[in-house]
């Protein structure tokens, strides 16, 4: 299992590799690098869980880099949870009567509600502040 800290958060990661990612092509190669990615608020007590596939060049969540990368790519859809349904079509390039884009943007929806419980403050601050500590 993998560690990784950002703020009061730790992460961690387990890589389970027993489930195809829910966009695998059927046709094509499958994506089983299923990871179980934990996020502890060390200040307040409260976790969360959510799955996590990794690149096929890049099976496993090795390096807290990579680490906070899943935590960050989380928050990006939580972030995008909390637009109105027809806002994550026009920004994602969906068809608002698409059932594919209306699962994603309830999946995204869930996100969103862990989020809510985990992150002490704003969400949007948190998430800009890691992107910046990963970018740089």
């Amino acid at each position: 299992m993998s560690n990784a800290t950002f703020k009061n958060y730790s992460i961690s990661a387990e890589y389970l590799g027993d489930k195809p990612a829910p966009w695998s092509d059927k046709d094509r190669e499958q994506n089983y690098n299923r990871h179980r990615v934990i996020v502890r608020n060390r200040k307040n007590g409260k976790r969360v869980s959510f799955d996590f596939w990794a690149s096929l060049a890049s099976p496993e969540l090795r390096s807290p880099s990579d680490l906070r990368g899943a935590f960050e790519c989380f928050l990006s859809d939580a972030i995008a949870g909390k637009q109105s349904f027809d806002d994550f079509c026009s920004d994602f390039g969906y068809d608002a009567d698409s059932r594919r884009a209306e699962q994603i943007w309830k999946a995204c929806e869930k996100a969103a509600d862990k989020a809510d419980r985990l992150i002490d403050g704003d969400l949007y601050d948190t998430a800009n502040a890691l992107r910046e500590l990963e970018s740089a």
